[in-house]
Parts: C-alpha cells; sequence; structure tokens
C-alpha cells in the first residue's frame, strides 16, 4: 500500500512539473510570437544584413578600383614602350568609312 502511495506521488509531482514546464513553455512561445516581437526580430536581422552589404559592397568597390589601377598600369607601361611609327601607321581600319570600303554598301 505504501510504494502505490509513494508512485503515486512521484506520478503526480512529474506531472504537475511537465505540466508547468510545458506551460512556461508555451507562454514564452507566444510571447515570441506576437507581432511586435516579429517586427523587432524581423528588423534586427534586416539591421545585420544592410551592414552585410554595405560592407560587401565596399570590399567589391575597393577590389574594382585596385584592378582598374592595375589594368592602367598596364596599359601605360605598354603604350610607351610601343614605337611612335607604330601608332602613326595607317588607321584606316579603325573606321568603317576608311581604306576600300564604300559608304553604300
Amino acid at each position: 500500500m505504501f510504494s502505490r502511495m509513494f508512485f503515486a506521488a512521484v506520478g503526480l509531482g512529474a506531472g504537475v512539473a511537465v505540466g508547468i514546464w510545458a506551460i512556461r513553455k508555451l507562454e514564452r512561445t507566444s510571447q515570441q510570437l506576437t507581432p511586435d516581437a516579429l517586427i523587432a526580430r524581423a528588423g534586427e536581422r534586416a539591421g545585420g544584413l544592410g551592414e552585410r552589404l554595405s560592407y560587401a559592397f565596399e570590399a567589391g568597390r575597393q577590389a574594382a578600383e585596385a584592378k582598374e589601377a592595375e589594368l592602367r598600369d598596364q596599359f601605360l607601361a605598354r603604350r610607351s614602350t610601343e614605337p611612335a611609327a607604330g601608332a602613326a601607321r595607317d588607321a584606316s581600319h579603325l573606321s568603317w568609312r576608311g581604306g576600300d570600303h564604300d559608304a553604300r554598301g
């Protein structure tokens, strides 16, 4: 008889403990799902995204400027080593009107 009462009390205590835990968990979840809480959380996440995008755009701009400077240096170095006569040669091939081509087709 004593063991039945003991296990009934343990079961009742465990049931009450699980019930209290479940109610607290449901209350926390319901508070997190209120419209105000959802808006606040979305704003926090969007703010972090904006900072990351800003950083990514800045890094991309700096990389583009560095590549442009590198290409400009290569172009100027190549241009300065070309002979002057090469620049003065016939450039008629650069124009659609130049050379043997007739403008009327």
